[in-house]
């Protein structure tokens, strides 16, 4: 009589092959649908530039950074600072460019605390490394929300990580922090840099958090949530009362990137990992996701009709400088506050200058000795030098 769980009778050795091959074959669609799904976040190619070698800038011309300019306000753009590192160069190089003028703001854009943001379970870790980006300077410091402050991935994002970080900043006891927009809400809330005197204009801050948006779900976290029509009315009212005044609108998302989150490659191992890590867990929050991409259009309609000098923004985590049409004066991606996130990036059309390297974005607005208004964008990668930017231009 024959088993059929004897693996010494022919029928064993027909279950055992015909078992082994039902594995293989289920192996075979795990790994096409893994090669699939990687595949499918890629909608972006070229040479990626990293810090081995020198930042990307582009052929065509651009306007030279004015060597006669007085600052009258300094914003440093630092995102995706949210690692420890001991000694940190580039939030020491970030003091030294925060102070060297005698008014100045930094802004920290987001994904301040990696992974899960400031939790109850893991308060310690986040505080650290809160402080350190926090006393990293004496200036003024505002910081905003990014996607890993909300949590780790889509499907556990909460408002108790954004509240406990919240409270944090704005409870930091050297003063001079605030974190907004506020309470898990979209905002937009502003604030006034420099006051508007008889021969300058003001500098405004506008933060805006499309978390809620991008994710739908979460929305409800905001005590007084507003609809998506009712965000962009009242940032469409904000940008409409400061048109006389040099803005800076800000968030954690790039509207444009040339790197990961626009749809280039991690890289093959990291993409076999990440994107149907991503895809399973709600979405890579990359530019071209429908949620985001609705975000991106319906905003870039209320910013034409008064656009902001800057758009500045981290998630990606490079340094980037992009042409921006008729949305604002130019895109500004400063993503690479953390030496162990930095990731690649390419240069698409719009792109000026493009690195991925660990550093910060200054923008310096102020007047040149003709009384003419000038702002000027450099870009500051402290391996390489603390003193000089590696690039600079100006607005038109």
């Amino acid at each position: 009589m024959l088993l059929e769980d004897d693996p010494f009778t022919p029928l064993g050795h027909l279950l055992d092959e015909k078992e082994n091959m039902t594995r293989l074959l289920l192996r075979s669609i795990l790994l096409l649908t893994l090669l699939v799904l990687s595949g499918c976040a890629h909608k972006l190619s070229g040479p990626i530039h990293s810090a081995d070698g020198p930042g990307w800038v582009t052929e065509a011309e651009v306007t030279s950074a004015p060597t006669d300019v007085t600052v009258h306000h300094r914003i440093v753009l630092i995102g995706d600072a949210g690692y420890f590192l001991e000694d940190d160069p580039t939030l020491a190089a970030l003091d030294q460019w925060a102070t060297s003028v005698d008014s100045s703001t930094v802004v920290f854009l987001g994904d301040n605390i990696y992974n899960e943001g400031l939790t109850d379970e893991d308060r310690e870790n986040g505080e650290r490394v809160l402080s350190q980006q926090l006393s990293a300077t004496a200036v003024p410091k505002i910081a905003i929300p990014g996607n890993h402050d909300w949590g780790l991935l889509p499907k556990n994002y909460n408002a108790k990580s954004i509240q406990n970080q919240q409270a944090f900043v704005d409870g930091w006891l050297q003063g001079n922090a605030e974190f907004i927009p506020k309470n898990g809400c979209m905002g937009p809330t502003a604030r006034v840099l420099r006051e508007r005197s008889e021969d300058q204009q003001a500098v405004v801050f506008i933060a805006v958090d499309p978390t809620p948006w991008i994710n739908e779900g979460i929305r409800e976290a905001c005590p007084d949530a507003m609809t998506q029509d009712a965000h962009l009315a009242a940032l469409d009212a904000l940008l409409s009362l400061h048109t006389d005044d040099q803005v800076i609108m800000a968030s954690h998302y790039p509207m444009l990137t040339g790197g990961p989150h626009g749809g280039l490659s991690y890289g093959f191992i990291a993409d076999m990992i990440i994107t149907p890590l991503g895809w399973m867990m709600g979405g890579l929050l990359n530019t071209y996701e429908t949620d985001y991409a609705d975000w991106i259009t319906r905003s870039q309609e209320v910013m034409r009709r008064n656009p902001p000098a800057i758009y500045a923004a981290g998630h990606d985590h490079n340094l980037q400088l992009l042409r921006s049409g008729d949305v604002a004066g130019m895109f500004v991606v400063s993503g690479a506050g953390a030496r162990a996130r930095v990731s690649t990036v390419t240069n698409i059309d719009e792109t000026i200058f493009a690195h991925a390297a660990e550093g910060f974005i200054v923008v310096d607005f102020g007047q040149t000795e003709s009384g003419k208004d000038a702002v000027v964008l450099r870009v500051i990668e402290p391996l390489v030098s603390v003193d000089e930017p590696v690039f600079e231009t100006a607005l038109d």
